[in-house]
């Protein structure tokens, strides 16, 4: 009667090893699988931070370079689209003219990378006042001088 006990934990032995053996893998599977997702997760989040600088960096480029003169081309509903190479990708602005001294900016860039589909549209409001000694002050709206649109 002995013997049969024994035969029985022989087959167990084996049994539990394979078992031990199948929740390592899974463990080392799901390990690999957290740091894949980080990796990708860290990869969009980085990708996102450059895509919104760059759409800040159109908009300061935009504000920078504004047109010397008091007649200004674009109407009273007017707008104006550019495109501006910041940090290496190329942003999409556009320039709306919404009463005689406000103006709607807004950028939207493109991810930086082509392994990711990150992008960020902001817009700001400005407002443009003509010097009679042809200076031209640009404020931005205090509040909150950009926002991102979606």
């Amino acid at each position: 009667m002995q013997i049969a006990v024994a035969k029985q934990r022989r087959g167990f032995a084996l049994a539990a090893a394979l078992l031990s053996l199948m929740l390592i893998a899974a463990l080392l599977a799901g390990v690999f699988f957290a740091a894949m997702e980080e990796t990708r997760i860290s990869g969009v989040s980085g990708s996102k931070q450059l895509a919104l600088s760059a759409a800040e960096s159109a908009i300061e480029m935009t504000i920078r370079d504004w047109p010397g003169t008091n007649a200004d081309p674009i109407g009273v509903a007017g707008a104006r689209s550019s495109q501006i190479d910041a940090f290496g990708a190329p942003v999409a602005v556009s320039l709306t003219r919404l009463d005689s001294t406000l103006y709607s900016i807004v950028a939207k860039a493109p991810a930086v990378s082509s392994e990711s589909s990150a992008m960020r549209r902001i817009g700001v409001v400005v407002r443009v006042e003509y010097g009679l000694d042809h200076s031209i002050r640009i404020d931005r709206i205090p509040e909150r001088w950009w926002s991102e649109l979606f």
